[in-house]
């Protein structure tokens, strides 16, 4: 009987540490301050998904918990200028996602040919700046996040919350005391 509460207790203690499975989100950012037009622009959008495991379970995904991260048609930034993609380049300079809370990040990339070169970058609170230059001209543009810009976040397969986790380990320990119990009753009724 004492064997069943030890092994209670371990189940409860897996349950507790268990790894979760990365986690794919969706998110959106809506409307911007277009710089070229000089005006605001409520359907400019700045939408991507990105895949992370929150490897350290401190409830925020990080940069080096990535494993992949799209946004505006890119390829993906995890990976990217390798195999036969030579001429594509990009970094994910900082990456922070927290449940509930702000989607924060800063990339760059470029891609270049014989006939032109693609250059941008992405600052979350900030800027998103795109240039694009060939023999036949040059052309850029900007959108700046404002007080009216509004993120949008969906979790593709949601992630279990560490007092969900917490639960599950207060079910298993309870199981395994219940088992105790019957065991100790039925040991004084013999």
């Amino acid at each position: 009987m004492f064997g069943r509460f030890i092994s209670a207790a371990v189940l409860a203690g897996c349950a507790a540490t268990a790894q979760a499975v990365p986690s794919e989100f969706k998110f959106s950012y809506t409307g911007f301050f277009d710089k070229e037009a000089n005006r605001f622009d409520p359907a400019a959008v700045i939408a991507g998904s990105f895949i992370a495991d929150d490897l350290n379970r401190d409830g925020l995904f990080s940069a080096n918990e990535l494993t992949s991260f799209k946004y505006s048609d890119s390829n993906d930034y995890i990976g990217c200028g390798v195999g036969d993609q030579y001429f594509w380049h990009c970094t994910i300079e900082r990456f922070g996602y927290r449940i509930g809370g702000p989607l924060k990040f800063y990339t760059t990339w470029s891609a270049s040919d014989v006939g032109y070169q693609i250059n941008s970058s992405t600052i979350t609170g900030e800027e998103y700046v795109y240039n694009y230059r060939s023999p036949n001209g040059a052309q850029s543009h900007s959108l700046l996040w404002t007080g009216q810009t509004t993120l949008a976040v969906s979790a593709v397969n949601p992630v279990p919350e560490p007092s969900s986790l917490a639960l599950v380990a207060l079910g298993a320990a309870g199981v395994g005391a219940a088992s105790l119990g019957v065991a100790r009753r039925r040991k004084r009724a013999a």
